[in-house]
């Protein structure tokens, strides 16, 4: 038994649990089909809007947690880091917030809350028609975004403790008399490499865990992390590949000259609008595992008939 495991391959579905034959082309090529079916299109829309209501308030929110608190500043780079190829205009957007006075703060606070909450109202209604399941109750459903709020929020303060602690280490680490090190270029190279790859990493993993918990708890149904892992790993790859491409891509695209000075505020928004569609494509491939699996389960209950 131990050598079948071993022959495993490390992308196979019996690794990670999933236990069906369809290939990988054919699993893929379903959720595209059921991915116009069920018009995802139109809620990553709706994402991006609300999203885009929400980015603005909770930068400010941010930049009043960040002058009282050292870990605010932290947290408030990693939600301009989000999007690429705006970074600069949101980092100037910020520097003009600074004389903002408490008045509007308590609006920005409101607008997040607001705009925040509709964002995962328009995920469950999503998730909802993806899984075949009925609507939360209003409250019940507000309850619930206010919590993927929260959770969001513990994740970005998790995000900026692994950044903290991984700083840390290679503070320490380059303050260790490592000679060989120092006098050779291509280990110095090498190093940071090492240490590229590893914040890389560990904003993956937070990516894939943000993904996980929306799969899991968003949908009004029996949801296990067994169905929504597979799909929350694929997902927060192809996040941050798209991250990449899209900021890659930007300076062969001179939205600037064709926006003018809402070029920004149109990257923004588009970027948006595209991780709102690997969301979207996440949660329709967790609903096809699931069915495959469960396919899987009952062909294999169901015994054989006598010949």
């Amino acid at each position: 038994m131990e050598n079948v495991r071993r022959h495993i391959p490390f992308f196979s579905r019996r690794r990670w649990g999933v236990k069906n034959h369809a290939p990988w082309s054919a699993i893929i090529q379903h959720t595209i089909h059921q991915f116009h079916e069920n018009d995802l299109f139109t809620p990553a829309a709706a994402m991006s809007y609300f999203g885009l209501l929400t980015l603005f308030p909770a930068l400010l929110v941010m930049l009043v947690i960040s002058n009282r608190f050292a870990a605010g500043s932290e947290a408030l780079a990693r939600m301009v880091e989000v999007y690429p190829g705006s970074r600069e205009f949101l980092r100037a957007t910020v520097r003009s917030l600074k004389d903002v006075g408490w008045g509007g703060l308590a609006t920005a606070t409101v607008v997040t809350f607001w705009a925040g909450s509709w964002v995962f109202a328009v995920i469950e209604r999503a998730l909802n028609r993806i899984w075949g399941t009925r609507p939360r109750a209003f409250l019940h459903g507000r309850a619930l975004t206010l919590g993927m709020i929260g959770a969001v929020g513990v994740l970005l303060i998790v995000s900026v403790f692994l950044t903290s602690v991984l700083v840390g280490l290679q503070e320490l680490i380059d303050q260790l008399p490592i000679r060989v090190v120092r006098r050779s270029p291509w280990m110095e190279m090498m190093g940071n490499a090492f240490w590229q790859s590893l914040f890389a990493t560990a904003g993956a993993l937070v990516t894939v865990a943000l993904f996980a918990v929306v799969y899991r708890f968003v949908p009004n149904g029996r949801v296990t992390f067994r169905d929504t892992l597979p799909s929350a790993i694929v997902a927060g790859l192809l996040w941050e590949a798209g991250k990449y491409v899209f900021a890659s891509s930007l300076q062969y695209f001179h939205y600037d000259e064709i926006y003018g000075s809402v070029g920004a505020v149109v990257a923004v928004l588009t970027w948006s609008y595209m991780s709102s569609l690997i969301l979207m494509f996440g949660a329709q491939l967790s609903v096809v595992l699931h069915q495959e699996h469960a396919g899987a389960e009952l062909a294999a209950e169901t015994p054989a008939s006598p010949s």
